[in-house]
């Protein structure tokens, strides 16, 4: 059937086509609705004629299985998979939200042309810790970029964004070359977007954990400097590029102040050449980059609510207490000083140079981040801030030891 002829029909006898809602080398996504509950899905119909090949049809149904069982809050759960009057579907949960794609063409309209240090980690850091999770089970994504991944909005005042990564593992099923010439390349099964894709993968070489790692590098260099690493007027020369081309640091493309040589580092290594070079795990990718990214949050920060600013000491701090200590200051003041019903604030962290003015702005954390697999302590800075807060409301006398304490 048409594309068009498929709104408002049936299909798989249990879903209702409503509207497109994306389209892309391998197939359209469409909204649909389940019968059975009236629950919508993202119903994504694979092109018919690769529903022909059979290898096509053995890795779609393979790596569907497994989809099927990935169950973490940051990636796009796989409902249902099968196939229907010769088209291969998958089922997923919906998520309406933002691409990041979208994020970072707004940011060039605008007059930064990039996203901030503070903006880029809290989108980075669900991605990697959705990655960790994915590849402990052996699912590796291969085709990582800007339009699979989605930010959905806050729910409400106290509740955080969430960020998912779509399309896990079924992108490698192949490479699109237009509405009228899709085929499958000679190489293997995917190769992925030529703007994101790892040397070894652009080689046709098989592409492991440290391919979606490399393509993490892509995306943060985007997002921080305001354009791909490499970049030409045809994909071939795209692809070339990543194979052979070293790309241009961080350093040279923004104002000093605002990426520190660290989390330069960090980016570049991710983009290596050789898998080996580059991180080994999306874990450790991801600690790497927060202690990066903590010397952006070096000095003192002007934070600003609907109510006041209020000035924050920093520098006293010990370096790997910056960041959580200061993100949950923010989420006490937020919590305890707004009322629920507040809108159209503006929450924002200011950072402030050697003269007390201001030089950069970065995110308010959100209060209430999930506790991840790494352990409750990420869940934990509220509670920290709460303390230092009663601290500073007591006084001096509260921070006393007992005489027990001082025996031991």
């Amino acid at each position: 059937m048409d594309e068009p002829a498929l709104i408002g029909s049936m299909f798989a006898g249990r879903y209702r086509i409503l509207e497109p809602v994306g389209d892309g080398g391998m197939g359209q996504v469409f909204r649909a609705e389940l019968l059975s509950t009236g629950e919508t899905v993202a119903l994504k119909l694979l092109h018919a004629e690769f529903s022909g090949i059979d290898e096509v049809v053995q890795r779609f149904e393979r790596e569907a299985k497994l989809t099927t069982k990935l169950s973490h809050p940051n990636i796009v759960k796989t409902l249902d998979f099968g196939e229907s009057n010769g088209r291969l579907f998958l089922a997923m949960e919906f998520a309406p939200g933002r691409s990041l794609a979208k994020m970072i063409e707004h940011a060039h309209t605008g007059a930064g042309g990039r996203l901030s240090v503070g903006r880029t980690m809290t989108i980075m850091r669900p991605i990697l810790d959705a990655l960790e999770y994915a590849h402990s089970r052996g699912v590796v994504h291969r085709d990582l970029k800007p339009e699979n991944i989605s930010v959905l909005p806050a729910r409400n005042l106290l509740s955080h964004e969430c960020i998912k990564l779509l399309d896990f593992g079924i992108a490698k099923l192949g490479v699109g070359t237009g509405a009228k010439g899709r085929r499958l390349t000679q190489l293997g099964l995917v190769l992925g977007t030529p703007g994101y894709m790892s040397p070894e993968q652009a080689l046709g070489q098989e592409a492991d954990a440290r391919s979606d790692l490399y393509a993490c590098g892509v995306i943060l260099y985007e997002m921080l400097a305001g354009r791909l690493p490499f970049e030409a007027d045809s994909a071939f020369d795209v692809i070339s590029m990543h194979i052979n081309a070293t790309p241009q640091s961080l350093l040279a493309l923004a104002p000093p102040t605002s990426i520190p040589a660290e989390l330069d580092g960090v980016v570049l290594r991710c983009l290596a050449k050789q898998p080996d070079a580059r991180f080994q795990s999306a874990g450790e990718l991801r600690d790497a980059l927060e202690e990066a990214a903590a010397h952006a949050l070096d000095g003192d920060f002007a934070i600003t609510t609907a109510k006041k600013t209020i000035a924050v000491g920093a520098r006293a701090l010990p370096r790997g207490g910056r960041l959580a200590i200061v993100a949950a200051a923010v989420a006490l003041l937020i919590a305890d000083h707004l009322p629920p019903t507040a809108t159209g604030t503006t929450d924002r962290i200011t950072r402030l140079d050697e003269n007390g003015s201001p030089s950069a702005t970065l995110p308010v954390p959100e209060p209430d981040e999930p506790t991840t697999a790494r352990g409750p302590n990420r869940s934990s800075s509220l509670a920290v801030a709460r303390q230092s807060s009663e601290r500073t409301k007591h006084g001096p006398k509260q921070h006393r030891s007992s005489p027990k304490r001082r025996a031991r």
